[in-house]
């Protein structure tokens, strides 16, 4: 017989074995350690034993799968530890290899809903996207929480099999730092006209993505035009998971939050910028620097594009059509 219960302290041994040998390798860390899991997502506010939801069978105690929901900020840069209940996501759902099973995969759903819809969701995601990324930061993705992997194949098929549809689509990029730098042969001109400065260890903007890569080493980049002494452009990076091995054990900075003043854009700024960075980045002695756009963003795609990134890997974010969420609003019967 199979049960589906709430999370408990004993549980991460089993948890974080389902995700070493369930998970895909690519955009993942693997192997995670009980500890890992413990810091990274227990830890994390917003956390509630209730959300993280477990299949287990009777007969043998085993754990066949969980499915694990969660809330975004209010205010990602607004007054802290307010969560926005007003819409939830199915952030993680993980069960054992080569289990194809609709009844597990529609169960584990539908308590992940129920749970989100007693915290006061209407409206339902599976996978996120910031600031819906409520765990797994790190963990699982490119250099933010990229919605689902399309490797990640049960998550997926668990997905349409509970009724979501596709809502948005991330592609994840890398660059090689062992590659030769990209020529620029703007970089001299431009380099009269702006600065960069760089601040490591730098406290975010907002206490959403504080809480979420605070101790990671947050560094922010900055071009300043000189005549004006302003910044016109500014990103991001950060050690993605504290360099715990994803996949292939090298170690990745994730590129985020890239910005160029309107005022500056298609002159050639943003990709000075990122060339910089990867300069920057790769004299910290990082394998790999990451990034990830939507994929209708043409312009910065050919930007990651001129500087050597390359498509890794895609993921999707998903939401519930209205009318099929209304079942969330019946609970099992005991």
């Amino acid at each position: 017989m199979t049960i589906f219960r709430a999370f408990l302290n004993s549980d991460p041994p089993a948890l974080v074995d389902l995700w070493n040998r369930a998970l895909p390798e690519r955009a993942v860390v693997r192997p995670l350690t009980p500890h890992e899991f413990d810091a990274l997502v227990i830890g994390r506010i917003g956390f509630d034993r209730h959300g993280l939801i477990l299949a287990e069978d009777t007969d043998s105690g085993r754990i066949l799968g969980f499915v694990h929901a969660g809330f975004g900020p209010k205010q990602p840069c607004g007054p802290s530890h307010r969560l926005d209940t007003a819409m939830g996501t199915v952030a993680m759902f993980v069960t054992e290899p080569g289990r194809d099973d609709s009844d597990l995969e529609m169960g584990l759903f539908l308590e992940a809903e129920r749970y989100l819809r007693r915290g006061g969701a209407e409206v339902f995601y599976a996978g996120g996207q910031p600031p819906l990324d409520p765990f797994y930061r790190g963990l699982y993705g490119g250099s933010e929480f990229a919605g689902i992997l399309d490797s990640h194949a049960a998550f997926t098929r668990a997905a349409l099999r509970a009724g979501y549809q596709p809502a948005a689509r991330t592609l994840l990029l890398e660059a090689d730092l062992s590659r030769a730098e990209p020529r620029d042969p703007k970089a001299p001109l431009l380099r009269r006209q702006v600065r960069m400065d760089f601040a490591e260890d730098a406290r975010t903007p907002g206490w959403w993505d504080a809480l979420a890569i605070g101790l990671f080493r947050p560094t922010r980049f900055e071009l300043i035009e000189k005549t004006l002494n302003r910044p016109i452009a500014r990103a991001w990076t950060w050690d993605i998971a504290g360099g715990f091995g994803v996949g292939d054990g090298r170690s990745r900075a994730g590129l985020i939050d890239l910005e160029v003043d309107p005022a500056f854009r298609r002159k050639g700024f943003g990709r000075h910028l990122v060339a910089e960075i990867l300069r920057h980045v790769r004299h910290q002695n990082t394998d790999v620097l990451t990034a990830q756009t939507s994929v209708e963003n043409t312009a910065a795609l050919a930007l990651y594009h001129s500087l050597g990134f390359e498509p890794v890997e895609s993921s999707t974010l998903y939401r519930l059509p209205a009318e099929v969420a209304e079942r969330s609003r019946i609970e099992r019967s005991a």
